[in-house]
């Protein structure tokens, strides 16, 4: 027997394989053997590996969905409506996805029909941190898609309707859920981008919903793509078409705002009335561009009727909607006796916990004339929708308990537009039956006075209806290379476009500020209503050619 060989005595049976090249193989095989166990070896370790690592970044996409990515927690990213990003958005991203479908099936088969991509960008979670509210985000949705439906000429949208858009220009509608602390915008820009080549082609974005300084970086990064924007529930006036070229905005922003109660304070100012000594409670949470923006403007045009201090809290934008506490501003407030009045800069939220402990501390309850809090929004602020019934103001009784303070707001919505025979800006009937008949099959949707109360339905409607235009103004044109970039150079083009909230028009030297839009001037006690029968529209001309003595 060769040395090295082990004896066939030794084995046990029955033999494996390995056990033979082993005992009784030669060198060449046993090497041979080693080799290929080896291999075995390193391929299932590396197997291992793809499925641990394919686990650890695929599964955020698996999650979510198409087009998709988990991050924080939250499904981020453009999608067509087959998911919904939440179970209160069910109904309505499951009809946009139909309407998607139908637009994509139309474009496919006949020659005639040009296609368009829009997308709405907002925070899709309902019950996450995002700074606005789940009725306000389902109303934003609502209003956009019935905007798209009308622009389609879609039979859903109801024969009492007039349809506007020829059917051969057709609009998709896509959702980019940007996260509840807008987690994912660096995701959603990066696939913005990437569909402007699509066979239906991205047109326009409308958005963002809130105000910061994340907002800002997202506007200047799709201008810098040359991607326009029609901006919507962001006010601030920092987001603008000088900072981020190809932008517009379908709201008032905050300094349309802030001359809107500057002119219902100068003709208040007029009567015999107390004249309004007020103090400026500021939020000075540096990531929350919009309350920023919203004090500079209030300092600046409402400077005679504010007193020399003033106030300042930590809002909770950004920061998981975190309670804030106002009762030592509460007490300050109600102990000067030089004010009676307060002008309020900062989030919808912090407003309707500062109310809260307004009432809970009895502010000079024992006074005929409760202390007047003013603000902004474009629909009713909390504390204002209990003074209406349906589309009535209706002022509380005289032998009820008193008042613990008033609240008065510039808004871009009156309940009073509902009534049937009321004056509303031309084009509000339209928009209210389009929404009514579209969605009336759906529990959610809005059908209710109450449902309008948020603003955000209205304001919505407006830019998804601008944005259409402008996409038919740069696909006419078509003088760039992508109908995104050829959009962007014609959206001062859009001129007396017929939306919600009457015909709005769009001047360059305007910054991208909308002019001809009404904001009226509400209050809780119904008082303002006989004073601001015509309320105030935005202007095509500079403030500053209107208010030479505003403040730096």
């Amino acid at each position: 027997m060769e040395q090295g060989r082990s004896s066939i005595g030794g084995l046990e049976f029955p033999l494996t394989r390995a056990e033979l090249v082993r005992r009784i193989g030669s060198q060449l095989q046993r090497r041979r053997f080693r080799r290929t166990r080896a291999a075995v070896v390193l391929s299932t370790a590396v197997a291992i590996v793809a499925t641990v690592v394919g686990g650890v970044f695929g599964w955020p996409h698996l999650v979510c969905g198409t087009g998709l990515q988990q991050i924080r927690g939250e499904c981020v990213g453009v999608n067509d409506g087959s998911y919904s990003f939440d179970a209160g958005l069910e109904w309505v991203t499951g009809r946009i996805h139909n309407m998607n479908t139908e637009v994509e099936e139309l474009a496919a088969s006949r020659d005639d029909v040009e296609a368009f991509r829009i997308v709405m960008m907002t925070s899709f979670s309902l019950g996450g941190n995002t700074d606005l509210s789940g009725e306000q985000i389902i109303r934003a949705v609502e209003g956009t898609y019935v905007a798209l439906m009308r622009q389609n000429g879609f039979a859903e949208t109801g024969s009492g309707v007039e349809v506007v858009a020829e059917q051969s220009r057709i609009f998709q509608l896509y959702l980019a859920n940007e996260g509840s602390v807008q987690q994912g915008t660096d995701a959603v820009v990066d696939d913005l981008e990437s569909m402007v080549d699509d066979d239906i082609p991205l047109s326009v974005v409308i958005g963002q919903s809130s105000t910061t300084t994340e907002t800002e970086e997202v506007a200047r990064e799709l201008s810098e793509r040359r991607i326009p924007m029609v901006a919507s529930s962001s006010t601030s006036t920092t987001i603008n078409n000088v900072h981020s070229p190809g932008l517009i905005r379908s709201a008032p922003n905050n300094e349309d705002f802030a001359a809107a109660l500057r002119d219902h304070l100068d003709r208040q100012a007029e009567s015999d009335q107390e004249p309004v000594r007020g103090l400026l409670l500021a939020d000075e949470n540096e990531t929350d561009t919009f309350s920023l923006d919203l004090a500079d403007q209030f300092r600046r045009y409402l400077d005679p009727y504010l007193v020399q201090n003033s106030l300042t809290f930590h809002g909770s934008a950004g920061s998981g909607n975190t309670t804030v506490y106002f009762d030592h501003i509460v007490n300050e407030i109600c102990a000067n006796p030089g004010t009676n009045a307060v002008f309020f800069a900062g989030r919808y939220s912090d407003l309707g916990t500062f109310l809260r402990s307004l009432e809970l501390r009895g502010c000079r309850a024992e006074s005929d004339t409760p202390i007047t809090v003013y603000s902004m929004e474009l629909g009713l602020l909390p504390g204002m929708t209990r003074s209406y019934s349906g589309t009535e103001c209706e002022p509380a009784d005289d032998d009820s308990a008193p008042e613990h303070y008033r609240l008065v707001q510039a808004s871009a919505f009156d309940p009073s537009w509902l009534e049937e025979h009321a004056w509303s800006p031309a084009g509000f009937h339209d928009y209210k039956t389009a929404i009514t008949t579209t969605v009336k099959a759906e529990t959610e949707s809005t059908s209710a006075p109450e449902d309008f109360y948020s603003g955000y339905s209205l304001v919505y409607y407006d830019a998804a209806t601008i944005a259409a235009r402008a996409t038919l103004l740069g696909f006419e044109a078509s003088d760039e290379s992508t109908l995104a970039a050829s959009v962007r150079n014609h959206l001062f083009r859009v001129t007396r476009e017929p939306t919600g909230s009457g015909r709005l028009d769009y001047l360059e030297e305007l910054e991208g500020r909308v002019t001809g839009r009404h904001i009226p001037i509400l209050s809780s006690d119904c008082s303002v209503k006989t004073l601001d029968a015509d309320p105030f529209r935005t202007p095509d001309v500079p403030y500053d050619e209107l208010y030479p003595d505003l403040a730096d």
